[in-house]
């Protein structure tokens, strides 16, 4: 099983199954309620290793992750199209789409013996906007 990364927006991200190690969709329902909540909330935890991009290879992406995290509240490029798929046997098998969603956490873990990173990004979806997210599944072959 592997994972596919797209987030829309200035320095967009594209990362592979090669990168993406583990991902986690959270539907997020206040802990206090008694019944159905109508305050539910939406996110993705993501952790990947760092895919360095040496002299003229593509971009590096996990540069654009990096970016986007320190990107004001008062910009409209603070909320971003995130898109996780999940590809078993060289299929799209469940696909979730934030398409507002915002930087709650991201970190950088550099080791120089490895000579390998790591990174975590854990995104949310805006609260008002929670009905905009989609889970799909049951594709047929690409």
């Amino acid at each position: 099983m592997g994972f596919r990364l797209t987030i829309d927006g200035s320095g967009p991200v594209k990362l592979s199954e090669e990168c993406i190690k583990n991902v986690e969709f959270e539907s997020e329902i206040p802990a206090d309620s008694n019944a159905r909540a109508t305050d539910n909330g939406a996110s993705l935890k993501i952790w990947g290793k760092m895919l360095f991009s040496l002299g003229g290879e593509e971009q590096d992406s996990t540069l654009n992750l990096a970016k986007w995290s320190l990107v004001p509240s008062e910009s409209a490029d603070s909320y971003r199209n995130v898109q996780i798929e999940v590809v078993s046997a060289s299929q799209v098998v469940r696909q979730f789409t934030l398409p507002n969603a915002f930087v709650m956490e991201y970190s950088e873990s550099l080791d120089d013996e490895n000579g390998v990173g790591e990174f975590y990004l854990h995104v949310k979806q805006k609260k008002d906007k929670t009905k905009s997210v989609s889970i799909e599944g049951g594709f047929g072959g690409e």
